[in-house]
């Protein structure tokens, strides 16, 4: 670096040069230089950083453009220009541009195409006073001007900027302070009107006390009306002695009937007229604060059978100004009080608001700090929680902008984060759906955040059985995104060659817990898919339950074993295994079974409206004749054009399988493959039983039934056309719950005899199935039937329903409750959903089935 001064009169002028290559090395030098020549002549922070900004976007633009096709150097020249303008030019050698042909940039519309780059004027004249630029046969020179003053703090108004935005406490303090002076006003005024009203009472109701008793050791005197009597010199020492005494009486007076005073405290005023004694106190009354409060009461006497007689009247003045001497006294001890509640109130409010403001200060300072360029500044922790989490999200904000700032490279690594995780969690879901024989299998995800909670897997247990899962985690981002991977890895290790799912769960749960964070957890739906034996069997770890579509009745159900969200910590590790419920089931060619997450149920609309699980049934049932994919597809859509673009509160993911071959049919052909293995193409009995994974018992079953029965002997002997569920569907449960709406005091067997009525559709159902179907509801007593329909709880899905699954009947007005109910258990604080009865949701197999199974 070149320094170069120049003094003119009384100013300095100082210069500074640096020369470099044009190459992108040597961004790092020039901002070096910058640094230097701004700490040299004492520039702010802020517009060091803004001139760092502008001199790189234009290095970086002559590096890019000028020198594309040649090489060359720049050379930058910093001078001032007295003590409050910077000059900065820029000359390079290289290819010119017309600056009249750059445009000010549409913002908006960068933003909505997401172009890149193409701002650096922009950000030169927004950063800088003036920017020119000049192509002359010397080179290009690029001139940017920087004025100093208007960033400086102006000298009058300095002192109220500094006192009233120093700190957050000061404002809180004040604002709380004029509160509390506001309350004492109001409470001054309140209680001075109403004191000033009791010391007036107070002085009144003493001096009708003096009068009366005057009154009373008046009476002797008026009935004998002696003057210079005993009973007069007495009185009128009484009425001195009380003058005396009480400073706020003015006067005492004893007057007969006739007006002659025959007592006072003056001695001048015996046996004058009361006229006179009045006009007296009138001319004293008149002087200012001698104004007089005049009390009377009457001399009477009472003999008894007579009226009685008023022999005169004592007269009491009271003094006005005694009065407002002691309410004067009274509120100097008010304000007193009220300076004293004021002084620690305000103490108090000072130190409370240091307490909660303190930590917000520090923040702020920090914050500012950084704003003005102070990227070395690390905020300091160590106030409550949601503070330090502030404090600790502006130190890596910053930590990463410091390490953004030594090269273009590392701004672009920051941008591209995000795009890396995405990649990453989008790498974990799988590539492609996997061909497992006789099923369809389709799938939906669609995330709501650029890193998804949700996930869903396929695992090959072995040859011929998949395992699929579906989760969602309770976090979502990136803190979700690691939990799914924990969960992905314990799933493909404890699901290789174990068909058991909740075996499965259990062994994964056990894998992850003690590694996620406190608070996070999973629910999961495990299912696995036996292609050989046509079963499937399943399990569920707190997820929603999954939907069965019967396609030839187009009825659907809820199947949700119970169990615990994976990852929560439980005191006894043995509970979670222990709360696990397995199911298994045959499907029909045409039935659907759907896995999904609550972010279908739970997309929102404009209006607030959840899309809901009716709506998901609905859709089940209106599109269930179509395959897998395209289901998901179509399901896609609506859950689109229900929200309207309205941006997801939650992932959507979904998967669906279907049955599209005749589950009978592969069986047979599996085992008649056996016969032929053995008796005519000549292999062993053991190695036929090991190509087809049976034992040796069950091909010598099957070879004795063909002998007996010829091939009918290798099928079952019940049709899995002719199975039937042992409970009953959502759309019959629908009616169920509408009877118990109306007729609580029903049971099984009435229920079943109103399902047979035209009215709720002609169905015939046992009542063995109701009262299962009621145990699951929790309503197969009467007292619980009386309740729900006492309570309305009882919701209705518009859900049809046919008796034959060929004939359908209109939609009811009211919405179904599905039998699991979905809370949060107070024990154990996760969502569980709906727990179901004990009993195992099975189709039967036949020996022959479970020994192959075995």
């Amino acid at each position: 670096m070149t320094l170069v001064r120049r003094v003119f009169g009384d100013r300095s002028d100082k210069s500074f040069q640096l020369k470099v290559p044009g190459h992108e090395r040597s961004l790092g030098r020039i901002r070096d230089f910058v640094d230097e020549v701004c700490a040299e002549l004492g520039v702010a922070s802020k517009t060091t950083n803004s001139m760092k900004l502008a001199i790189d976007e234009a290095c970086a633009n002559i590096i890019k453009h000028a020198y594309r096709e040649k090489d060359g150097s720049i050379e930058i020249n910093i001078s001032t220009s007295g003590p409050n303008h910077l000059s900065i030019s820029l000359t390079d050698q290289g290819e010119s541009f017309e600056l009249q042909k750059i445009h000010t940039p549409d913002l908006r519309r960068y933003v909505a195409t997401g172009r890149k780059g193409g701002l650096g004027l922009f950000l030169m004249n927004r950063l800088m006073d003036e920017v020119n630029y000049d192509a002359t046969p010397a080179g290009n020179v690029l001139t940017m001007r920087k004025n100093l003053l208007g960033k400086r703090k102006r000298p009058p108004l300095a002192w109220r900027k500094t006192i009233w935005h120093k700190s957050l406490r000061f404002k809180f303090s004040v604002y709380a302070s004029g509160i509390l002076l506001t309350i004492i006003a109001v409470a001054f005024s309140y209680f001075g009107v109403r004191q000033e009203k009791a010391i007036v009472e107070n002085i009144t109701s003493k001096g009708e006390a003096i009068a009366n008793a005057m009154a009373r050791q008046s009476t002797e005197l008026l009935l004998s009306r002696m003057a210079l009597s005993v009973e007069q010199t007495l009185l009128n020492e009484t009425i001195a002695r009380t003058l005396e005494e009480t400073p706020y009486i003015a006067s005492i007076v004893v007057v007969d009937t006739e007006g002659n005073v025959w007592a006072s405290g003056k001695p001048s005023q015996l046996f004058g007229s009361y006229e006179s004694v009045l006009s007296e106190a009138r001319a004293e009354g008149q002087k200012p604060g001698n104004a007089l409060i005049p009390l009377a009461t009457p001399v009477v006497i009472h003999t008894p059978g007579s009226p009685a007689t008023e022999l005169g009247t004592v007269h009491v003045q009271i003094r006005m100004d005694s009065i407002s001497f002691y309410v004067a006294r009274a509120r100097r001890a008010m304000v007193l009080i009220a300076l004293l509640v004021f002084v620690v109130g305000s103490f108090a409010i000072w130190s409370v608001v240091s307490l909660f403001v303190k930590p917000i200060q520090k923040l702020s300072d920090g914050v500012r700090a950084i704003g003005e360029g102070m990227l070395d500044r690390t905020l300091e922790e160590g106030g409550p929680d949601e503070i330090d989490e502030i404090a600790r999200a502006f130190n890596e904000i910053t930590a990463r902008f410091r390490k953004a700032q030594h090269s273009v490279v590392e701004k672009e690594r920051l941008q591209k984060e995000m795009q890396v995780a995405q990649e990453i969690q989008q790498s974990l879901l799988p590539g492609r759906v996997p061909d497992a024989e006789g099923f369809e299998i389709g799938t939906l995800y669609r995330a709501a955040k650029e890193v998804g909670g949700d996930y869903y897997d396929f695992v090959w247990v072995d040859d011929d059985t998949l395992g699929i899962v579906v989760g969602d985690v309770s976090g979502k981002g990136v803190p979700g995104s690691l939990v799914m991977t924990m969960i992905r890895t314990a799933l493909r290790m404890e699901a290789r060659g174990n068909r058991s799912a909740r075996d499965v769960v259990s062994r994964m749960n056990s894998f992850v817990t003690e590694d996620m964070k406190k608070g996070m957890f999973v629910t999961i739906f495990y299912v696995v898919l036996d292609s050989r034996h046509r079963v499937i069997s399943y399990a569920s770890a707190g997820h929603n339950p999954m939907v069965l579509y019967r396609g030839d009745s187009s009825e659907t159900y809820f199947l949700n074993p119970k169990g615990f969200p994976v990852g929560i910590d439980l005191a006894d590790h043995s509970l979670f295994e222990k709360s696990i419920g397995t199911e298994t089931i045959k499907l029909k060619q045409s039935d659907m079974l759907v896995i999904y997450t609550d972010g279908i149920t739970e997309a929102m609309n404009s209006a607030s409206e959840q899309f809901g699980e009716e709506r998901l049934l609905k859709a089940i049932k209106k599109h269930g004749h179509m395959t897998s994919q395209e289901f998901a597809d179509t399901l896609n859509r609506e859950v689109a054009d229900f929200t309207g673009g309205e941006p997801q509160n939650d992932d959507i993911t979904l998967v669906a399988i279907k049955e599209k071959a005749v589950a009978d049919d592969i069986i047979y052909d599996v085992r008649r493959r056996l016969i032929d293995l053995v008796e005519s193409e000549g292999v062993s009995v053991g190695e036929a039983c090991e190509i087809m994974k049976v034992s040796p018992s069950t091909y010598y079953r099957y070879r004795r039934r063909m002998h007996e029965l010829g091939e009918d002997g290798l099928r079952d002997k019940t049709p899995r056309a002719l199975e039937r569920l042992g409970r009953v569907s959502l759309e019959v449960q629908q009616r169920i719950l509408r009877i118990v709406s109306e007729s609580p005091a029903y049971g099984p067997k009435r229920i079943s005899r109103q399902l047979k009525q035209v009215e709720y559709g002609g169905l015939d159902v046992s009542p063995r199935k109701i009262y299962a179907c009621l145990r699951r509801l929790k309503l197969s007593t009467r007292r619980e039937r009386e309740q729900l329909a006492a309570e309305g709880r009882a919701k209705i899905m518009d859900l049809d329903v046919s008796s034959s699954g060929r004939s359908r009947e209109a939609p009811v007005e009211e919405a179904v409750c599905q039998g699991e109910e979905t809370g949060l258990s107070s024990e154990t604080g996760y969502t569980q959903a709906g727990q179901e009865s004990e009993e195992i949701f099975t189709a039967t197999q036949s020996p022959a089935a479970e020994e192959e199974t075995k």
